[in-house]
C-alpha cells in the first residue's frame, strides 16, 4: 500500500500534465471533483462542518477495521469538492502518524494554489486542522 506521501506525489504527477494551461489544470480539477462521492444529508447532520471556510466544508472521520482514520468529506463548491478528494486520497486509511507528519503540498505543487484565493486556502488549511485534530479524538 502506498503511503500518504506517495499518494500526494501520484497526484502532484498526475496534474502537472496539465500545469502549462491553467484552463485545463481548472477542467481537470472539476472533473476530479466528479468522483469525490457525495455525502448523503444524513451523513452530513452527523459530521463537523469546518469552520473557517469560505464554502460549507462536511468532515466525517472514524476509525476503519484496520485502526486508521477513514475520512470523508464533501462541499457544497465543486472546485473545492477537487481539492477535498485529493485529501481524502492522501490521507484516509493511513495511519495516524503518516496523517500528522505528511504536509499537504498538493495546491503548491500542482500550481492549483494560483487558482484559490487567500480565504480558500485558508479554508484548506482548517480542513487539514480538523483532520489532525480527528487523529487524536476519534
Amino acid at each position: 500500500m502506498e503511503t500518504a506521501a506517495e499518494a500526494q506525489q501520484r497526484l502532484i504527477d498526475d496534474f502537472a500534465e496539465f500545469s502549462d494551461d491553467p484552463f485545463s489544470l481548472y477542467e481537470y480539477l472539476l472533473g476530479f471533483a466528479a468522483d469525490l462521492p457525495v455525502m448523503p444529508d444524513e451523513e452530513k447532520k452527523r459530521a463537523r462542518l469546518v469552520e473557517g471556510c469560505q464554502s460549507q466544508v462536511w468532515l466525517n472521520a472514524h476509525r476503519g477495521a484496520d485502526g486508521n482514520l477513514a475520512i470523508a468529506l464533501d462541499s457544497d463548491t465543486l472546485i473545492v469538492r477537487g481539492v477535498l478528494h485529493a485529501i481524502v486520497q492522501i490521507y484516509s486509511g493511513r495511519p495516524d502518524d503518516e496523517i500528522r507528519t505528511t504536509d499537504f503540498t498538493f495546491l503548491e505543487q500542482t500550481e492549483l494554489a494560483d487558482l484559490f484565493s487567500a480565504e480558500r486556502q485558508s479554508g484548506i488549511e482548517a480542513v487539514m486542522r480538523d483532520i489532525r485534530k480527528a487523529v487524536a479524538e476519534v
